[in-house]
């Protein structure tokens, strides 16, 4: 049996970065624009920020709560659905992260589970 280029695999992934978009469009562009260079003196450029391309955990973590500590000015984004969450995350991680691996929604939801353990 012979696989394809467009694949499902590969339909997900296409999908994930699509919706990943609208979310960034939506929901983070107004302050990190749409180059992801932010706004400088107020938001931090994505462009491969260390919170991108390093570890999922930490970088799902600082999106759902805003930040950490009381000097991180961003939103908190815990509205998100666990798959909204990661397929917004994969999009930045491939757009301004050099293509670093996609985030899953279970990721998302184990996180987010430990964070909501933690309150």
């Amino acid at each position: 049996m012979m696989t394809s280029c467009t694949g499902p695999r590969v339909q997900e992934t296409v999908a994930a970065a699509v919706d990943g978009r609208a979310i960034y469009e939506r929901d983070c562009l107004a302050c990190h624009m749409s180059s992801g260079g932010g706004v400088p003196g107020m938001t931090p450029t994505l462009i491969g920020s260390p919170w991108i391309t390093g570890g999922v955990d930490a970088l799902i973590g600082y999106v759902l709560t805003g930040g950490f500590g009381p000097q991180v000015l961003m939103a908190r984004f815990d509205f998100l659905t666990d798959q909204e969450m990661a397929a917004v995350l994969t999009y930045v991680r491939g757009a301004f992260g050099d293509g670093v691996t996609a985030i899953t929604a279970e990721q998302v939801m184990r996180v987010r589970s430990q964070l909501d353990a933690s309150e």
